[in-house]
């Protein structure tokens, strides 16, 4: 059997959606083809079953640590572990499928001769621009094909419509499903990133205008946009980073979700704005534990949302229709049943599995 890889400039454990997005594509690429090799800079082996659960991990893949340590990712580090990565990959005629986050790697891989898709999630900054341009080079070119997350991130690049496809994130329906479980009362949740524009701010004003209402955040503590007295706010209650296999358990328990996104949206490692070309993860996780999704208008996924069918889209300014709707669900619920059939239903044609299998047929 011919192997596959994926490459990916992350160390673990690691708490961003950038892990969440690799471990599902091993995972059913894993399903789909077989003998999968993740290489990643570094991870303690004694560590690697454990990560493996905590990321719902149901067809196994092979995570080899390119690196014995864990070390800054500078530029020129990344440039040797694209080399580190070539050596491992070896003869291209042994392998069928490789697919690279790393943008060196893949343009790397290619002057070797070995056929990469190469995944872009954002625009390009600083020295990585420049280095991109190499992939424009003949003997480059013609091994590089390219998965872009978003259709609006072509305005960044000049690409050949024969050489890219557009994929939006997905979810794992097999995992995402809503549980019975006891419902809070009068409470809206938020899971995902606590970075600059996600919409932690507006929560917290929501929070203001009405104290009859909770909300819950959950999100990596230790990576938020502001620093700010977390017990001041008496309606409003904060758990840490939850393990992936843990999610729909916890997203259960509630019938309104929040997508509150400013019209600005920052990373946790970037000053990039991502609010024109992003496709969050939390959006399809969401549709898929069929909950109520209260969300930003925003143009970027209006492919995806559709308002007053599968979600209620709200301009993120207007901090009072936003507190106005919610108290109106938590009045009458069962008049917004119908948004809950429909997110579940739009969920099903954004599977991590059907984007593996669109991936291998555009091979």
């Amino acid at each position: 059997m011919k192997k596959n890889f994926y490459i990916a400039e992350l160390n673990l454990p690691n708490t961003s959606a950038y892990t969440v997005h690799v471990f599902q594509m091993c995972n059913f690429l894993s399903k789909k083809k077989g003998n999968v090799k993740l290489l990643i800079p570094f991870v303690e082996k004694k560590l690697v079953k454990k990560i493996k659960k905590s990321y719902a991990v149901k067809y196994d893949f092979e995570i080899i640590s390119v690196f014995n340590s864990n070390k800054k990712m500078s530029f020129f580090k990344r440039i040797y572990f694209a080399y580190k990565c070539k050596k491992i990959i070896g003869n291209p005629k042994d392998t069928d499928l490789t697919l690279s986050r790393s943008i060196i790697a893949a343009i790397i891989l290619a002057f070797f001769n070995i056929k990469t898709f190469l995944e872009i999630h954002t625009e390009l900054k600083g020295v990585t621009k420049y280095f991109f341009k190499l992939s424009e080079l003949k003997n480059i070119s013609k091994n590089l094909k390219f998965i872009f997350i978003n259709k609006y991130l072509l305005n960044f690049f000049k690409i050949k419509k024969k050489k890219f496809i557009i994929l939006d994130d997905a979810v794992n329906t097999e995992l995402f499903i809503n549980k019975k479980t006891k419902i809070y009362k009068n409470t809206c949740a938020y899971f995902g990133s606590l970075t600059k524009g996600k919409g932690l701010e507006i929560i917290l004003e929501l929070s203001k205008l009405n104290k009859k209402i909770n909300f819950h955040i959950y999100g990596d503590l230790n990576i938020m946009f502001k620093n700010f007295d977390k017990n001041s706010f008496k309606n409003v209650k904060f758990f840490n980073h939850l393990d992936y296999y843990k999610i729909p358990k916890y997203m259960s328990k509630y019938h309104v979700l929040l997508m509150p996104y400013l019209n600005k949206v920052s990373v946790r490692s970037s000053n990039l704005d991502t609010s024109k070309y992003m496709s969050p993860l939390k959006l399809f996780e969401y549709l898929a534990m069929s909950k109520i999704i209260i969300a930003s208008k925003l143009k970027v996924y209006s492919h995806i949302l559709k308002n007053k069918n599968n979600c209620l889209l709200l301009d993120s300014e207007n901090t009072k229709d936003w507190i106005y709707l919610i108290d109106k669900i938590f009045k009458n619920l069962k008049k917004f049943d119908h948004l809950k059939k429909s997110a579940l239903k739009t969920s099903r044609n954004f599977t991590w599995e059907q984007r593996v299998e669109k991936i291998i047929n555009f091979n």
